[in-house]
Formats: C-alpha cells, structure tokens, sequence
C-alpha cells in the first residue's frame, strides 16, 4: 500500500509535466542541422540556416518555418 501512496503522486507529476513540454522544442536545432551543409551564401538554404542561428529565433518561431525550412528549402 506504501508504494501505491507514494507512486499515485509520481503518476499525478507525470501527467501535469508530460503536457507542459512544447512540441516546438527543438525546432530550431533541427533547421540548423538540415539546412547547414546546404548553406552555400545564398538562397532558401542559407536564409532557413541564418534565421534559426539568429539571435532572436526561439523554438516557436522556428517552429512556424520548419516544415517550409526542413522539407523542401534544405531538402536536396
């Protein structure tokens, strides 16, 4: 009975932090690592390379360009 008490606290952590995460995340890291190769000064690559490297990018607002930036400008 001692584990249950103990777990159902856990389990209730979990679950409240388990939605707190973003789903952004990442966003900007992953931009950076598909375009990066690709980025030879000029073009979609470069432009997607530089603004998830710039200083004012976060998470969402890399977000709103990867699907544009992964997909198809950094997509050989």
């Amino acid at each position: 009975m001692k584990k249950l008490v103990l777990a159902s606290p856990l389990f209730a952590l979990a679950l409240l932090t388990s939605g707190v995460g973003c789903s952004d995340e990442g966003s900007c890291e992953r931009i950076v690592e598909a375009c990066h190769s690709l980025d030879h000064g000029a073009g979609p690559a470069h432009e997607c390379h530089e603004f998830a490297e710039s200083e004012e990018a976060t998470d969402e607002l890399c977000a709103e360009r990867e699907d544009q930036c992964v997909e198809e400008d950094c997509n050989p």
